[in-house]
């Protein structure tokens, strides 16, 4: 099964709602499933979402390169930690 939307009025309105630091990791060969142009088009909606895109990975990104996306999410989780950190620090305090 292979969908790619063509139509994304309405469908996703909410994720420009998402406030939180949102990170969306695809293989830019992930034909099988769900094609990586629709990751495209969903970090495009949410704000300051991270997009990353691993070269030769299919749809088992995760099993096909697992040190690379460990390295990613220590990354992003480090970086979006201290960025929400400061971010509640400066609004509340």
């Amino acid at each position: 099964m292979k969908w790619e939307a063509t139509n994304w009025n309405g469908a996703c309105d909410d994720l420009a709602k998402i406030a939180k630091p949102t990170l969306a990791i695809t293989g830019n060969e992930d034909n099988a499933y769900m094609p990586h142009a629709n990751s495209l088009l969903i970090a495009e909606k949410i704000p300051g979402a991270w997009l990353v895109q691993i070269k030769d990975a299919g749809h088992a990104v995760m099993s096909q390169y697992p040190e690379k996306v460990n390295k990613i999410l220590q990354t992003f989780l480090s970086i979006a930690t201290n960025t929400t950190t400061t971010t509640d620090t400066t609004q509340h305090g």
